[in-house]
């Protein structure tokens, strides 16, 4: 994990914004948490049957696969975790998710997708409070359930793809467990676990994604905004960010043309 007293892989956690400042010690000022950041939104733009597709990056995989005309399916995983030289402060989590949808064309080169899907996630973390008095070990972990239903637009070539998505994900704790904190942390920090588990957390996340190579491998950059919806939001990133790379397999390439199908060449002999 990059930073942080959790893990956030798109459904849930809590990270401690000021993590860095945490590990280099315990003289420094209170920190906020998070609780929700977007993972990484699943934009394959697939484009005909047989296609494959798969996105990585240092937290981020992502599969997608066409088994039919104008039908996709999606795989996507995520894993973080860190820790400090002597271990005390260290977390880990993951998401793992299975989606479905479908695809078309909209015009040459122009393509159209529709996806649901289910995740499952899981947190575990250990840190050490010290407040001025003898440093106490506090641990957290928690379990949720993620669906997402969303709709992509995107042009897709050779060469180069942009995509643009808007992702709705309902989010939802099944459990939240604590030890070692007192009751003002757990209220400060939003690690009380009914506050958490009770309601269905709703949010909005428009994407952009580009991708830039040839044919089979392309380097590929995606922003991610983060809007929650509703009243009492559960403490949220704004966004999120995703470099990597992306392979696909695919037989459209041999036929690609910039502006639809070319003249009809006549294979008669005669005159």
């Amino acid at each position: 994990m990059s930073s942080g007293a959790a893990f956030c892989g798109g459904w849930c956690s809590t990270r401690v914004v000021c993590s860095l400042a945490l590990l280099a010690g315990p003289f420094l000022g209170a920190c906020t948490t998070t609780l929700y950041r977007a993972n990484q939104v699943s934009a394959p733009l697939l484009r005909d049957a047989g296609e494959f597709k798969a996105t990585l990056d240092l937290r981020n995989v992502q599969l997608a696969y066409a088994p039919l005309p104008g039908v996709g399916l999606l795989a996507n995983g995520y894993l973080e975790s860190y820790g400090d030289e002597q271990q005390v402060r260290r977390g880990n989590g993951g998401l793992a998710e299975l989606g479905a949808g479908a695809f078309g064309k909209l015009f040459p080169n122009a393509v159209w997708e529709a996806y649901g899907g289910l995740g499952y996630g899981s947190v575990r973390v250990d840190d050490v409070k010290d407040d001025g008095g003898s440093p106490r070990p506090v641990h957290y972990d928690a379990q949720a359930l993620r669906a997402f239903v969303q709709p992509n637009l995107g042009y897709v070539t050779p060469y180069f793809e942009v995509a643009g998505s808007l992702r709705l994900s309902a989010l939802k704790h099944l459990s939240l467990n604590t030890s070692g904190y007192t009751p003002a942390e757990l209220e400060e920090q939003f690690l009380v676990a009914d506050e958490v588990t009770r309601p269905v957390w709703l949010f909005l996340e428009p994407s952009v994604t580009v991708k830039v190579g040839y044919k089979w491998v392309k380097v590929f950059v995606q922003r991610t905004w983060v809007q929650p919806l509703g009243s009492g939001a559960l403490p949220h990133e704004s966004g999120s960010a995703a470099l990597g790379i992306s392979v696909n397999i695919a037989s459209w390439f041999e036929n690609f043309q910039w502006w639809g199908p070319g003249p009809k060449v006549s294979q008669d002999s005669g005159p």
